[in-house]
């Protein structure tokens, strides 16, 4: 069962693969995983540490949370159902236990803002708030998004990332603010898109 995380990013890694493959060229054209999975999985690893949680099924959930969007067929809106029951199969797969693929599934079902009152566990507001998290760095593919998919022009994806993430702000735990209050300012002090790439810039020049 030690692999069981490394079969399951794997496995995410290949369906966000195909997908981006097959929508290639298309205004649906998207690697989840590299532009969001992997960031979700980091903020869970980060934020667990020290934690009394179930880390192998929260980082089983991170992997999986999205795994519905890698299918083009799937209503976006009730991407957290059809998740949890795609993660259901690929974890029987593996022979994953019943009690875990359970737990699993609950922190992908909730991890919707329109279940939060359903969240009972510390694994799912965890991955709740790497979601929120994850999101401040991957800024770019909100843009991309909000101008591809969306069709908006500039001034009105300034608005949508501003919206998006004041949004994800509100809702991520009090004692994880400081992780992104330095992001989430410069963002809403920004008058244009290329302001917002000029901090994107800034901010990958200090990951190097």
């Amino acid at each position: 069962m030690n692999n069981i995380i490394e079969l399951v990013r794997q496995e995410i890694i290949d369906r966000s693969n195909k997908f981006e493959e097959l929508t290639k060229g298309t205004k649906e054209e998207y690697n989840i995983y590299e532009k969001h999975i992997k960031y979700v999985h980091k903020y869970v690893v980060l934020l667990s540490k020290d934690k009394d949680v179930d880390k192998e099924v929260l980082e089983i959930a991170a992997l999986l949370h999205d795994v519905s969007m890698n299918d083009i067929n799937l209503d976006r809106e009730n991407h957290n159902v059809y998740g949890a029951s795609i993660a259901e199969d690929i974890l029987m797969k593996y022979n994953y236990p019943k009690d875990k693929i359970d737990l699993v599934k609950k922190c992908i079902l909730n991890h919707s803002s329109k279940r939060k009152e359903f969240r009972t566990t510390l694994e799912e507001k965890i991955l709740v708030d790497a979601d929120g998290l994850s999101h401040f760095d991957s800024i770019d593919s909100l843009y991309s998004f909000a101008s591809t998919v969306k069709e908006m022009d500039d001034n009105e994806a300034l608005l949508y990332l501003k919206d998006k993430l004041t949004k994800d702000y509100s809702e991520l735990s009090k004692d994880i603010l400081y992780l992104v209050q330095d992001k989430y300012d410069r963002v809403m002090q920004a008058n244009t898109i290329d302001e917002i790439y000029d901090l994107i810039n800034v901010d990958q020049k200090k990951e190097k």
